[in-house]
């Protein structure tokens, strides 16, 4: 109904505005009006042909500007005969002074919807006039006509259940297509400003209506029945509209979380899978590349995780097996220590002090390998115990040692078991040579602010495959312990350095094929925090 009332006004409008403008060049200021004043002013008779030729002409042409326009004239406000004879379908007369007026504005009284005076009266129109005095004092009715929509009127082959009302300021009806509202009731549109609608029930009637700008106001009115229908028919839309805009939204939802939940459903499996220790499922393709591309990741995070866990696990498994062969080996060496006081003692009832100084020293050197391993020692202890070490390998094998060390604190630095016997032990077996000499320096760089440790035998020297498997890193391998591998020593050292250094060491292999080996070893001075750490280990 809004809709309709707000389009019948809008039609109105523009056709009032259409004849005030008309109305205006018609006055006696305006184009038209000039013309009417020439033609009555003239005083002969062909100055009154031509004038009348002229006028016309022009309100001929107001057509052709406005195709709505119906009819334009002048009349004779006393006789009521048109200035301009045959220029409409019928004669008027002074039937135009009894259009019923809705409103009032610069002199025109501007009339309702209304059937035609100037033209076929099944033609509905709107209608305004207006009084002014032309030349010498002649008093002329000026009035136009515009065509207004028919389907507006009711009168229209598509007539629906709608009924039109046109009503004044006061809310009298000027027209009415209603068979029960008729012209010259009165409806209550008190309270209505401009441009605001207002529902009221008359007669069986919902009446919607609206007050133009202009201040007149339209009405459409619908029976109740009928009216009922349409709110039904209108709530019925909209709950099919929300019906299916629930739908839209769950196929949407469903949608979305095929498209996402789903994929992060199975990531979150995936995660506590993978938490669990559970590395035999693989991912799905969910054919989304974001989604794709973040499982591909996830598969790579679980296989480092896997292959992680089975380094530990092998790791784990190699210590465990070597703390046992440790146990095992540590049972026959505290029989041995026990046998040795046995034979030091015997040695000593029978007088024999070279052989119980030797048992001597091979039980300090026995005890102190039997230590914790890894523990912390100093390097003064290690270089106490090596001097043992060489005395003892001097019984057996004729050789030379020359040992230069540095005094100083740096001495007294932690370090780990070990260091220097797997070295020395090396030097004797493979590197006496015909000189039969092996040469040790330790000292204090304050340069680097290292300590410096080289051991040089005198003996054939290492190839490069032997120098490349020094360097490989030291795994335990019962096999490879029980070959004659010339490179554990160094590999061992090399490995319990990293690891009690943290990285913080080196060593350093020099050798050519008949010149001999030189290991170089450099220690870092050890922070107060450093060396408290070390000796934890």
């Amino acid at each position: 109904m809004r809709i309709y009332v707000d389009q019948m006004t809008q039609n109105t409008d523009n056709a009032y505005f259409d004849i005030l403008n008309i109305a205006s060049q018609m006055g006696p200021n305006g184009l038209i009006g000039t013309v009417l004043e020439t033609y009555l002013d003239a005083n002969d008779k062909y100055e009154k042909y031509m004038g009348q030729k002229s006028l016309r002409t022009e309100l001929i042409r107001l057509g052709y500007i406005n195709l709505k326009l119906v009819g334009a004239n002048y009349f004779d406000s006393a006789k009521g005969t048109p200035i301009v004879r045959h220029l409409t379908f019928r004669d008027v007369g002074k039937s135009y002074i009894g259009n019923p007026e809705i409103l009032q504005s610069a002199g025109n009284r501007i009339h309702s919807i209304h059937p035609s005076k100037l033209s076929n009266p099944q033609t509905f129109v709107c209608s305004a006039e207006r009084r002014d005095s032309f030349g010498t004092g002649n008093l002329v009715d000026t009035y136009v006509e515009i065509e207004v929509p028919t389907d507006l009127t009711g009168h229209s082959e598509k007539k629906g259940p709608y009924t039109i009302l046109q009503m004044d300021e006061k809310g009298f009806v000027k027209f009415s297509n209603n068979p029960v509202i008729v012209q010259g009731q009165r409806l209550s549109v008190g309270g209505m400003d401009r441009s605001s609608y207002k529902v009221i029930e008359r007669e069986g009637f919902k009446i919607l209506l609206y007050r133009s700008k202009i201040g007149y106001v339209n009405g459409v009115a619908v029976p109740d029945n009928l009216y009922k229908k349409d709110i039904n028919r209108w709530w019925g839309k909209i709950f099919f509209v929300i019906i299916g805009t629930f739908c839209i939204f769950l196929i949407s939802v469903v949608y979305l979380y095929r498209l996402v939940c789903i994929p992060l459903n199975s990531f979150r499996k995936q995660m506590i899978r993978i938490g669990t220790g559970q590395f035999d499922e693989r991912r799905k393709a969910f054919e989304i590349e974001e989604f794709d591309s973040l499982m591909q990741e996830i598969d790579q995070m679980r296989n480092q995780i896997e292959n992680l866990i089975h380094g530990i696990v092998e790791k784990e498994k190699n210590i465990q097996r070597t703390s046992y062969e440790k146990l095992l080996y540590q049972i026959n060496p505290h029989f041995l220590l026990n046998t040795l006081n046995s034979v030091q003692w015997m040695a000593q009832m029978k007088k024999q002090k070279e052989i119980g100084d030797f048992v001597q020293k091979l039980k300090v050197l026995l005890a102190y390998n039997l230590g914790k391993e890894g523990a912390a020692t100093t390097l003064r202890e290690e270089i106490r115990i090596l001097e043992k070490y060489v005395a003892l390998q001097q019984v057996r094998y004729d050789f030379i040692f020359e040992i230069n060390v540095e005094e100083g604190k740096y001495l007294d630095q932690p370090t780990v078991r070990m260091l220097l016997q797997p070295l020395v032990e090396n030097a004797i077996r493979y590197g006496l040579g015909d000189e039969e000499r092996i040469r040790m320096q330790v000292f204090w760089d304050k340069k680097r602010s290292h300590t410096v440790i080289t051991i040089q035998d005198s003996g054939q020297g290492l190839s490069e495959k032997e120098i490349r498997e020094i360097n490989e890193p030291f795994d335990y391998d019962v096999e490879s312990r029980e070959t004659e591998n010339r490179g554990i020593g160094l590999r061992y050292v090399k490995a319990v350095l990293s690891s009690f250094y943290e990285g913080e060491t080196s060593l350093f292999v020099n050798s050519k094929k008949g010149e001999g080996t030189k290991i170089t070893i450099l220690l870092p001075f050890s922070t107060d925090k450093g060396r408290e750490r070390r000796e934890q280990k």
